[in-house]
This record gives C-alpha cells, sequence and structure tokens, in this order.
C-alpha cells in the first residue's frame, strides 16, 4: 500500500485543476440531537444533519485562470455554486470528492521574500460525492 503526498493531490474548481495549491482540509461534521426524555437520567442522542466544509491555500500565479476564477468568485454578484473536487491520487478514480460549494473567503497574504499566498475557504451544499 503506498502512501500519498501532496504531490498527487490536486484542488479542481469548475472541473480546472488550480495549478499552485500549497494544502488543502476538508471536514465533514454531523450536529448530535440530543433525544434524552423527562425522567431520564442519562443524556441521550442521534445523529442530525451533516455539514461539509474546507479550506486550501493557493499560491497566486496570474496566468492559471482556476486560481483567478475561485479569488473573484466572491467579487461576482451571482449565486451560482461552484463544483469543488479534491482529488487525493490524479493517477486514479479512488480518494476524490465532488459537490457543488460556495465559496465563502478569499484573501491575499504578502510577506517580503514569500509566495503571494490566497487562502480560500468553501462550504458545500447538500451531500458531496466520492469515496476515500
Amino acid at each position: 500500500m503506498a502512501v500519498k503526498t501532496g504531490a498527487t493531490a490536486e484542488l479542481r474548481f469548475d472541473g480546472v485543476a488550480i495549478a499552485k495549491v500549497r494544502d488543502v482540509s476538508v471536514t465533514f461534521a454531523r450536529d448530535a440531537l440530543e433525544t434524552t426524555g423527562i425522567g431520564d437520567l442519562d443524556r441521550t442522542y442521534a445523529y442530525g444533519i451533516r455539514g461539509t466544509t474546507g479550506s486550501g491555500t493557493l499560491l497566486y500565479d496570474s496566468a492559471d485562470t482556476a486560481t483567478r476564477a475561485i479569488i473573484n468568485r466572491l467579487l461576482t454578484d451571482t449565486s451560482n455554486t461552484n463544483s469543488i473536487s479534491i482529488v487525493l491520487d490524479t493517477s486514479t478514480t479512488d480518494g476524490t470528492l465532488t459537490g457543488n460549494a460556495l465559496i465563502t473567503q478569499a484573501g491575499t497574504s504578502v510577506s517580503v521574500g514569500d509566495l503571494v499566498s490566497v487562502p480560500v475557504s468553501f462550504t458545500f451544499t447538500g451531500k458531496p460525492t466520492g469515496t476515500y
């Protein structure tokens, strides 16, 4: 079994791979709903609604249209969602998570002598598809 590294991974925005990504993370969360009744001595819970969020740090490259598109997404007045894909291994179809997402945050960070980085955050709307 081979361990995967960032060299085999990709972040895609509307199906187009973003050229340079430093890190990407995805978080799945599910609410715990309390189901404790009157007279119970211990709390009980059931699964609630699931939510999926993610973030990444892009390295700005003005020639990369996908990088520019994800940054400019917050500056548009449309309410459309975009397709976001996180691919763990580009040589197989395993380890790919895709879904419609809202770009919820983007910014830039510039340091003297360092790369221009663009941290972005996104929230999936609905259930993402794929397997790990």
